[in-house]
């Protein structure tokens, strides 16, 4: 008996195997396509880059004035936790609505920011109240109470 459910317990998982195989097989296809799609375009861009580079220098050869572009402000890559949020304030030791005043938004939003709901990184929309929340982040008791 041991033998039957071994042989049939075999069966069901190389059985198993082929159909995902079958179901993943159009999914790899488009998969690889949009990889060439990707690598394509970036060298696009890589050309384009270098064509402007071109351009730029018989510009200044000719002794025209290149505009330049704005800098714009990078944040870089950064994120913050809603167990990030509620470490920074217990840090501080501030309340929810101490810290909305700090931070420059509403309670509620401390509130929501803080949620157990809330898994992995927020989705901070504003840029200043993220420049903001980076500045009190590296901020310290002493800053903070210099600041206030």
């Amino acid at each position: 008996m041991a033998n039957v459910m071994k042989a049939l317990k075999e069966e069901i998982a190389r059985i198993s195997r082929s159909e995902i195989k079958a179901a993943l097989a159009p999914i790899k296809s488009v998969n690889a396509s949009q990889r060439k799609y990707i690598a394509d375009l970036r060298r696009q861009v890589a050309d384009l880059e270098k064509e402007n580079k071109q351009v730029i220098r018989q510009l200044e050869k000719l002794g025209a004035s290149v505009p330049q572009p704005e800098p714009k402000e990078d944040l870089g890559r950064v994120w913050i936790t809603a167990a990030g949020v509620r470490s920074m304030r217990k840090r501080l030791r501030l309340s929810q609505k101490a810290f909305a005043e700090l931070v420059g938004v509403s309670v509620p939003s401390v509130v929501n920011w803080e949620s157990p709901k809330n898994k992995g990184k927020l989705n901070i929309r504003r840029k200043a109240t993220l420049a903001r929340l980076l500045e009190v982040k590296h901020m310290g008791l002493r800053e903070l109470n210099q600041e206030s």
